[in-house]
């Protein structure tokens, strides 16, 4: 039996990878991510992703992760879903995790293959097949090789999104001709949550059927991947590709401080220095991460001004 809803999976919109604010020793910040919560839900993002990459969920126990969960569930309200992740080495954790989160306010558990070990596609299934099966909550798939070191193979993706616990699937592996396809494939599967996970394949898989999208860089400016989206499901295609050009640029700006400084806490710095020149929290970075990097200030600042170009036009 399907759960009510007061939203649709299959139009989710804009999901917030949503950072985590926290102080310098890995203390939760709790009033900071009460503001963060409260920043992209005023710009009318639809749906928030807690303990995800981006809010570094793998880093915290799982007892600052039920706390997490909780504020966001609490600041989101009945109308605003929330995902949760969580990922493990194993499927023992990978339950209780979703247990956790199930028990803390959680709409939906979202599950990457598991790390540590290498997997074949075939073991991965049944990972993800034995976790929808006992999983309290709905779950989303979520592929990103870049994390687990392993690519999902689609036509696996389009059998468990067959699944009656099966809800949705992101897609950050970049492979965009077969983000089409399995778009296709799932087009007539009611109320099944199909995202994109990259910001430069964001308008073309809008266009091709995705349900919304789910990236790091919403923080930047929500209001502009809000626009974004509401501008692809109009067919305002002069819109689409000028918003998404923004987006693209904006993306490169990351880019480029990568290629200097390839450290995933250059991403941990650059939109602190945002969220806090914005005055929406005061910390997302670790004490091990050292103080902000000058190219992380400097992509930063680059970011802002591309997105007060675009809101001036």
């Amino acid at each position: 039996m399907k759960r009510k809803r007061g939203y649709s999976m299959k139009e989710l919109g804009v999901l917030v990878p949503i950072v985590t604010p926290c102080h310098k020793d890995g203390t939760v910040d709790t009033d900071g991510l009460k503001s963060v919560c409260g920043y992209v839900r005023q710009a009318g993002c639809d749906a928030i992703f807690a303990a995800g990459s981006t809010g570094r969920g793998p880093w915290f126990s799982r007892v600052d992760r039920r706390h997490i969960c909780r504020t966001v569930a609490e600041c989101a309200g009945s109308g605003t879903p929330v995902f949760a992740g969580c990922m493990a080495s194993g499927l023992p954790d990978m339950l209780e995790n979703a247990k956790a989160m199930a028990d803390s306010g959680a709409n939906v558990a979202v599950l990457t293959a598991p790390g540590y070990f290498q997997y074949s596609q075939e073991e991965i299934e049944a990972i993800f097949l034995r976790f929808a099966d006992h999983s309290p909550l709905p779950v989303m798939v979520y592929d990103i090789p870049a994390f687990t070191g392993t690519k999902l193979d689609m036509a696996m993706v389009d059998r468990l999104a067959r699944h009656g616990n099966v809800t949705g699937f992101k897609d950050s592996s970049g492979e965009m001709e077969s983000f089409g396809r399995l778009a296709g494939a799932l087009a007539n599967l009611d109320d099944f949550c199909l995202l994109q996970g990259k910001e430069h394949l964001l308008a073309e898989s809008l266009l091709a059927g995705a349900s919304g999208f789910v990236v790091s860089l919403v923080h930047v400016d929500p209001g502009m991947f809000v626009q974004l989206y509401q501008a692809a499901r109009a067919r305002k295609m002069n819109r689409v590709e000028r918003i998404q050009e923004s987006v693209s640029m904006l993306m490169q700006v990351l880019v480029s401080a990568f290629e200097q400084r390839p450290e995933i806490s250059t991403m941990f710095h650059f939109l602190n220095y945002i969220l806090h020149k914005k005055g929406v929290c005061q910390n997302i970075v670790l004490e091990h991460e050292g103080e902000c990097p000058d190219v992380a200030v400097e992509k930063a600042e680059e970011a802002m001004q591309l997105c007060s170009e675009l809101e001036a036009e």
